[in-house]
């Protein structure tokens, strides 16, 4: 089992856009032209990820 917790949402624009709250950029290290995943699980979950090029996705 996974463990998770909330650490905040975002509402998304007419053109599909969302913003990441800062806590979650600055646990994450994402700044200005970074690259992020969208991971979608078996039971449909959304994993956000910062993209790291030299590492395989691990879930």
């Amino acid at each position: 089992m996974v463990k998770a917790s909330v650490v905040g949402t975002s509402v998304i624009t007419k053109q599909g856009q969302i913003t990441i709250p800062k806590d979650i950029r600055k646990k994450l290290g994402i700044k200005k032209g970074d690259m992020i995943q969208f991971v979608i699980t078996v039971n449909g979950n959304v994993i956000i990820r910062k993209m790291e090029f030299d590492k395989e996705l691990e879930l």
